[in-house]
């Protein structure tokens, strides 16, 4: 998502993988035997682009709950493409949201309004 700390990856055969910095697969960038390999890479303009992203939510599990962060996401115009929610023992639900999003600052909105649906304990970044 643009704003996200990014860097590049010279593959083999493959060109330049993109990681976020805080990505498991770029924990090697200080690794001195792939130095040469680690680029830095930053985001082109392009205002009208989107990017899919994932948003996982843990929250008390309760009725209403897919509802109501349906609701926030479609108030904030957000194009919903998957979203998944599982019961875990203990009255605590897992909620996964896929979506895309135009920069870093309207997923920090989306996350924002998320925070604040009764319940939602934690609102995280998913694996996109």
């Amino acid at each position: 998502v643009p704003g996200d700390d990014i860097i590049g990856f010279i593959t083999k055969g493959y060109g330049v993988s993109v990681h976020r910095r805080d990505c498991p697969n770029a924990k090697n960038a200080c690794d001195p035997e792939q130095r040469g390999r680690w680029v830095q890479v930053r985001w082109a303009e392009l205002p009208e682009a989107t990017f899919a992203t994932e948003l996982a939510l843990e929250a008390d599990d309760r009725d209403g709950l897919m509802l109501d962060i349906a609701t926030v996401l479609t108030s904030l115009r957000v194009r919903i493409t998957e979203m998944t929610a599982r019961s875990l023992p203990g009255g605590v639900g897992i909620l996964n949201v896929s979506f895309p999003v135009h920069n870093l600052t309207e997923l920090d909105n989306i996350r924002a309004r998320l925070r604040g649906i009764s319940g939602v304990v934690e609102v995280r970044r998913g694996s996109n």
